[in-house]
């Protein structure tokens, strides 16, 4: 449980600012239940945030919560697109974003981009599916044969019975799916600078050895990456190593793929929760993603030691406490978040096949 005193405890919160935290929780546990409204925040929100949510979790999970609860209203502690998959699945509850400054670059994918890569593999005679990670817009989901998260990705990958992939947006988890499925991985072109031909010289000789190592197939990468996990570095896990051989390095699957091979584990946000839950003697580790969910961690393992090899999302930093007070007092109508019809539809469908080839 997250309180006033642990936060100024582990210097999360100064000391003159807990009476403020403290009555704006009053004050979002009354309007919650004045509106019956389902708060869920998101693994990097900041620990006041998660402090009042009736659920905190990775993007997937939120938005199947939010399905699921039965509330007259939703207020999403997150970015948008986890907004908009939230409204994708339950389009008869409202959805608020408690801030519009809480995008999301690795979601920035421009939909006529996709299918016209999609046009190109077909060009080619390529028998593939789409793959659309979550955190993507509606837009593009829209486009895809399935959804996947970082958690579930590989065993989606092996489920569409197809043996290519093309993969949107993260390119290194793109790399994952394709260690994981035995595929070839197949580098992305450089941001919006896609030219067939130019593409088609690059990845012609690893398409050949993929067929000479006997490989199920290949994933087609997008040029997509998370700017707070693709800015890590290997010298940030040879520092650790260097300094503490001692500690566990776990790393989320949208690093670099020179930092996934140097780790002890490559695992999504929800999983790193259990990862650390299922090692209780180990003391030590570093937690390479973004700080909020460190910053979790160490609030709910007081015993252990985590080294801050984190990055801050500006985005997921967005949210505060005040902010999701007035949404919930006020239900701004520029807060409230939507999809048009003919777009959720698809996103809908792309979603509801993650789920069922996910479990």
């Amino acid at each position: 449980m997250i309180t006033v005193e642990s936060l100024i405890k582990n210097r999360q919160l100064h000391a003159d600012q807990a009476p403020r935290v403290t009555e704006l929780w009053a004050e979002i546990r009354h309007w919650k239940r004045e509106r019956n409204a389902f708060v869920p925040a998101h693994n990097y929100q900041v620990p006041e945030v998660q402090a009042i949510a009736d659920y905190i979790g990775d993007s997937f999970e939120l938005a199947v919560k939010a399905r699921d609860f039965k509330s007259d209203v939703v207020v999403f502690c997150g970015v948008r697109f986890m907004a908009e998959g939230c409204y994708t699945l339950a389009p008869e509850t409202p959805v608020y974003l408690p801030s519009l400054d809480a995008l999301c670059s690795l979601a920035e994918v421009d939909e006529d981009e996709v299918a016209e890569r999609q046009e190109f593999l077909r060009s080619l005679g390529r028998n593939f599916s789409t793959m659309t990670y979550v955190n993507t817009y509606a837009s593009v989901k829209a486009l895809s044969d399935a959804c996947c998260t970082s958690s579930n990705a590989a065993t989606i990958a092996a489920k569409l019975g197809v043996p290519d992939l093309l993969f949107v947006p993260d390119q290194n988890l793109a790399y994952q799916v394709a260690l994981k499925t035995r595929r070839m991985y197949l580098p992305p072109p450089d941001p919006h600078a896609f030219h067939p031909k130019d593409y088609w010289e690059r990845i012609e000789p690893l398409l050949r050895e993929g067929e000479r190592q006997g490989l199920v197939g290949n994933v087609f990468a997008w040029e997509g990456a998370c700017h707070v996990h693709h800015q890590m570095t290997e010298q940030d896990i040879l520092a650790l190593r260097a300094q503490d051989p001692e500690t566990q390095i776990v790393v989320h699957s949208e690093v670099l793929p020179a930092l996934q091979r140097l780790a002890d584990a490559v695992l999504s946000t929800s999983q790193m929760i259990k990862y650390v839950e299922a090692h209780p003697a180990q003391k030590k580790f570093a937690i390479l993603t973004e700080c909020g969910l460190v910053v979790r961690m160490e609030l709910e393992h007081p015993e252990k030691q985590f080294y801050k090899t984190c990055r801050l999302c500006q985005y997921m930093k967005a949210t505060d406490l005040e902010k999701v007070l007035s949404t919930l007092r006020d239900l701004p109508e520029e807060k409230r978040i939507t999809v048009p019809e003919s777009v959720r539809i698809g996103a809908e469908r792309a979603m509801r096949r993650m789920i069922e080839l996910g479990s």
